[in-house]
């Protein structure tokens, strides 16, 4: 009986020590994010890249409709990020930018870079670590929130 029961705490001790580990938001967030937008013409994709040293690069492309084909980028950056309990919280420290309002999109090399850029975004993390939330600041106009799912 008591070899039973020591049995049983030892698997109970190994099951809730492994969720704890899975629940991990350094872990779990580390990948590749992504909001795509349905257009008429194109669809527009939001892509960030969580990785592990504490850095993070992302875009805005245009892509061929209900496709992954790129056809240019609207802009790219990079940057570090932070997490505080379930907030996703981005330093951006280098932005390129599209500044021709004539195009939608255009080549990476063509994009307009801003020296000495510095912005903060937060986004909230579901419960689960499934999707990201852009978290809209107060002077902000904001549609209704549409998650971020990650894709790697």
């Amino acid at each position: 009986m008591k070899t039973k029961l020591l049995y049983f705490l030892l698997l109970a001790f190994v099951v809730l020590a492994c969720s704890d580990e899975d629940k991990n938001p350094d872990k779990t967030l580390i990948g590749t994010w992504e909001l795509v937008t349905k257009g008429s013409e194109f669809d527009g994709a939001s892509t960030f890249e969580i990785i592990a040293d504490g850095t993070i690069k992302g875009m805005n492309a245009i892509r061929k409709k209900d496709s992954r084909t790129v056809l240019g980028y609207q802009s790219i950056f990079s940057g570090t990020y932070t997490i505080e309990g379930s907030n996703l919280i981005i330093i951006k420290n280098e932005l390129a930018y599209l500044t021709n309002p004539d195009f939608d999109y255009v080549d990476k090399e063509d994009l307009t870079s801003i020296e000495g850029y510095l912005d903060e975004e937060r986004y909230t993390i579901n419960d689960s670590y499934t999707k990201l939330y852009y978290s809209c600041g107060p002077n902000e106009l904001c549609s209704p929130p549409k998650p971020y799912l990650k894709i790697k």
